[in-house]
């Protein structure tokens, strides 16, 4: 474990974070001979702390805490899922399908008939009223 004088970190602070990594160990910082503080990198911090550091290991742990007691729910049945009725996994949704010339009555302007038109429309040419 190093000390370094806090003058001389505070000079060459880039140069001591490298430090930080490459060695992965704490350095001591001293001021006027005494020890003053500690740098060190942040998965050494993470490791001292000995929490999760993401959500995929708060998760893991929070499974690995709580294992015996998701297990028995999910033997003996008590354990409902909350996403079941959530989401009605058929294409339709379960509903009937829906009937627009009920909902708006007759055809609306500009919809196709189904009486003939008298023939294809000719480009260029409109027809008479």
């Amino acid at each position: 474990m190093d000390s370094i004088p806090y003058s001389e970190v505070r000079a060459r602070l880039a140069e001591t974070l490298k430090q930080l990594e490459v060695r992965d160990e704490p350095i001591f910082i001293s001021r006027r001979g005494q020890p003053a503080g500690v740098l060190m990198s942040v998965a050494q911090y993470q490791r001292l702390q000995g929490g999760p550091s993401g959500f995929g290991e708060a998760l893991l742990a929070w499974r690995a805490r709580h294992a015996e007691e998701l297990a028995t729910e999910a033997d003996d049945g008590s354990w409902e899922d909350p996403f079941a009725d959530v989401r009605d996994r058929r294409i339709d949704g379960g509903r009937p399908p829906i009937d627009f010339t009920e909902l708006l009555g007759d055809e609306p302007e500009g919809a196709a008939s189904s009486e003939p038109s008298g023939g294809p429309a000719q480009p260029g040419r409109r027809k008479r009223p």
